[in-house]
C-alpha cells in the first residue's frame, strides 16, 4: 500500500523532470519548442514514465509483460540519475545567479551548456550501468576461524531475483564459474526469486544448471524476503492471503535443482562443519511463521565445532557472535546496487559489504548474483564469491 501513497510524489516528480527536459530541449533549437516535438515528448515520456504501472495491470501476452516490466525497471535507475543531473545542473544555476547576476539570455546559454552535459551523462552513466549489470566477477576471501577444522571452500552466491530481468546463460555462467572453484560447499543465501514465479524464463534450463554445481557437500540455501509469491508495484508488494504467498512451486524448484532448503534448522557435513539456515524476519511475519532467536537455534549445537550460519539479511551479527557462530554468510544489501545507494548502505548496516569481524566471529555479505528493480549496476558489481577458509586451533 506505500505505492499508493508515494503515487502523487512519483507523478509530480515526473512532470517536473519533462517540463525540466523541455526547457532544456527549447533553448537549444527552436524545432524543440514547437507543438509537435512536445506533443510527440511527452507521449513517449508518458508511457515510459507509466511503464511500472502499465506492466503491473496487464497480465498477457507474457512477451509485453515482460517487455513493460523491463522498460519500468530501467526507467527506475534513469530516472535516479536523471534527478541527480537535475538537481545539480539547478543548484549550478542558482549560485551563477547569485554570484554574477547574468541576464536570461545568458542563462539560456548557460542551461543549454549545462543541461546538454548533464544529460550526457545520465546516458553515459545509465548505459554503463546497463552492461555492467550482466559482467560477473568473482570476489575471493580468505577467512581464518579459531579452532579445529579442516581447510575447505565455500561458495556464496545470494540474491539470483530470477524473473523479468533474468537472462538463463547469466546463471549458467555463474555456474561455470562457482565449478571452476572446486569448492566443497555451495550456499544460496536468499532471494532466489523475485515475488514471481510465473516471471522466471525457462525454469527447468536455471533449476538444470543448479544441479549441475559441483561440490563436496552439495548445495544449502535460506529463504530471503522476496522468496514467495506476492503482487508487486514498483518494488512495493501488496498483501495476499498468507496461503496464497508459499508458492510451492519455488521449494518444488529448489527440489529440482538439488538444493537443499535450510529454514530455521542445521545440518553436520560430514567433515563436522554445522551449517545452520535461518528463516528471513520479514519473509517470517508475512507468513504469520515463528522465526528462532539465534540463542535458540545455535544452542542445542556442538560449540566444539565450527558452525556456519546462511542468512539472508546480514542484521544480527553481534546476537550471532555471542551466540557462538563463526561464520555467518549474507546477501540482501545488493551493496546498494546503484551509486549513492552503496554509500547509503554504509549507514543501515554493520556489514554492507564485504568480510567484517564481529567478536570472534566473520560476517561476509555479498554484492549479489542479480539485481532488484533497476536492470542496473553503477559502483557496485555482481558477484558469486569464493572462501577459503582456514582454522587455527
Amino acid at each position: 500500500m506505500i505505492a499508493i501513497f508515494l503515487a502523487p510524489v512519483y507523478i509530480l516528480l515526473n512532470v517536473y523532470l519533462a517540463r525540466w527536459v523541455l526547457r532544456w530541449t527549447g533553448a537549444c533549437h527552436h524545432l524543440c519548442g514547437t507543438k509537435a516535438f512536445r506533443a510527440a515528448f511527452i507521449i513517449l515520456y508518458a508511457l515510459v514514465a507509466s511503464a511500472p504501472l502499465t506492466g503491473f495491470l496487464v497480465q498477457s501476452p507474457y512477451p509485453l509483460r515482460q517487455f513493460l516490466r523491463q522498460v519500468g525497471n530501467y526507467w527506475f535507475g534513469w530516472m535516479l540519475y536523471l534527478v541527480l543531473a537535475v538537481l545539480a545542473v539547478e543548484l549550478a544555476l542558482f549560485v551563477i545567479r547569485r554570484v554574477r547576476g547574468k541576464d536570461f539570455e545568458q542563462m539560456q546559454q548557460v542551461r543549454r551548456v549545462q543541461g546538454g552535459i548533464a544529460l550526457l551523462l545520465v546516458c553515459v552513466v545509465s548505459f554503463y550501468g546497463m552492461a555492467h549489470a550482466e559482467r560477473l566477477y568473482v570476489t575471493d576471501y580468505d577467512v581464518t576461524l579459531q579452532g579445529a577444522g579442516e581447510d575447505m571452500t565455500v561458495a556464496l552466491l545470494a540474491d539470483l531475483h530470477l524473473g523479468y530481468s533474468t537472462d538463463p546463460a547469466y546463471i549458467e555462467q555463474a555456474v561455470a564459474a562457482i565449478n571452476n572453484m572446486q569448492p566443497d560447499l555451495v550456499v544460496i543465501a536468499g532471494d532466489i526469486f523475485d515475488n514471481e514465479y510465473e516471471a522466471v524464463p525457462e525454469p527447468e534450463r536455471i533449476a538444470a544448471a543448479l544441479a549441475s554445481l559441483d561440490s563436496t557437500y552439495g548445495t544449502y540455501a535460506c529463504w530471503g524476503n522476496h522468496d514467495l509469491s506476492e503482487p508487486i508495484l514498483a518494488g512495493f508488494t501488496w498483501d495476499t492471503a498468507d496461503e496464497n504467498k508459499n508458492d510451492p512451486r519455488m521449494t518444488e524448484f529448489l527440489e529440482k535443482g538439488n538444493v537443499t532448503l535450510l529454514d530455521d534448522r542445521a545440518v553436520t557435513l560430514p567433515n563436522g562443519v554445522q551449517l545452520v539456515g535461518r528463516r528471513d524476519p520479514a519473509r517470517s511475519k508475512k507468513l504469520a511463521a515463528e522465526r528462532l532467536s539465534p540463542a535458540e537455534l545455535i544452542g542445542p549445537l556442538d560449540a566444539t565445532r565450527p558452525i556456519f550460519v546462511i542468512d539472508h539479511q546480514p542484521k544480527e551479527l553481534e546476537a550471532l557472535a555471542q551466540a557462538g557462530v563463526d561464520l555467518d554468510l549474507s546477501g540482501h544489501t545488493h551493496d546498494g546496487q546503484l551509486i549513492p545507494g552503496n554509500l547509503l548502505m554504509r549507514l543501515l548496516w554493520g556489514n554492507a559489504c564485504g568480510q567484517e569481524q564481529v567478536g570472534e566471529m566473520t560476517s561476509i555479505v555479498t554484492s549479489g548474483l542479480g539485481v532488484w528493480g533497476p536492470d542496473m549496476r553503477v559502483g557496485t558489481r555482481s558477484e558469486v564469491v569464493c572462501i577459503s577458509v582456514h582454522f587455527s586451533e
